[in-house]
């Protein structure tokens, strides 16, 4: 059925989409028939495919894909930020997958023991607001972006879409380490050499994704020394934040604290 006027918004309608709010023009009836195919299938097969896209482009080429979302080539993409929130949800999951399965098993785990009240404080914050400081990459990386590569005059706004498709990328590389780290209970590969590979492979993400947006700006040298930069003032930045924290966490005493967020 072809409707005359938008039955959402009553605008008068063009062609095949209201100019006004964008629904479709022909509507009808919702038969079993249509939920099913449509509503169920397709609504759910296109979430999984946008899902896929971006991931992959978040891991291949961060910083074109994050050029082109920028430019304005959005249709294929998944909304990043939700993409970000979900990939935490996953990679938490698997991180205490193994607790999970103590649990099932019925196993005791033995009560963690803190050196001081404020070091339980601490240990809570890197538990419980684990994914408000992985968040907190987005703001730091797009301010020393935005400072260090102004050749591509993009604003702050798209300096945070940037960072954002890079901490996705991050994000999924530690998703794929904690499914490892459960199978390593079988495989027995020594887990320091594993967990230094996986952040070795994460610092040279971060230096590609970068170099992937902004190589054809500026000479080799040019782009290797705003990484290096970039590195020192997110360091920095990272050290105010801990600073922050532990001086809250020791009500600004700064007495002694053991610190363990890995666990």
């Amino acid at each position: 059925m072809t409707n005359k006027h938008c039955l959402n918004c009553e605008t008068k309608l063009t062609g095949k989409y209201c100019s006004n709010c964008g629904q479709k023009a022909d509507t009808h009836r919702i038969s079993f028939k249509h939920f099913i195919l449509h509503d169920v299938m397709h609504g759910t097969f296109h979430i999984e495919k946008g899902i896929l896209f971006t991931a992959k482009q978040a891991l291949l080429r961060p910083g074109k894909a994050s050029l082109e979302y920028i430019a304005g080539k959005r249709i294929r993409y998944y909304n990043i930020f939700y993409l970000i929130l979900i990939t935490i949800g996953i990679m938490l999951f698997f991180r205490h997958i193994d607790e999970i399965f103590n649990i099932q098993q019925e196993e005791i785990i033995p009560e963690k023991v803190y050196l001081n009240e404020a070091s339980k404080k601490m240990d809570e914050i890197f538990t419980t607001k684990s994914k408000y400081l992985l968040l907190m990459f987005v703001p730091f990386t797009a301010l020393n972006s935005f400072i260090l590569f102004r050749r591509k005059k993009l604003n702050l706004s798209e300096h945070f879409i940037l960072s954002g498709m890079i901490l996705l990328g991050i994000l999924l590389i530690g998703t794929f380490a904690n499914i490892y780290f459960p199978l390593n209970n079988f495989l027995n590969i020594d887990g320091t050499i594993a967990s230094l590979v996986i952040t070795a492979i994460m610092i040279f993400y971060v230096c590609y994704g970068y170099s992937n947006a902004f190589y054809s700006d500026y000479s080799k040298l040019g782009i290797t020394y705003r990484i290096i930069l970039f590195f020192a003032m997110l360091l920095f930045e990272l050290l105010i934040l801990f600073l922050f924290i532990y001086g809250h966490v020791t009500n600004w005493k700064f007495g002694e604290i053991s610190i363990a967020p890995f666990g």
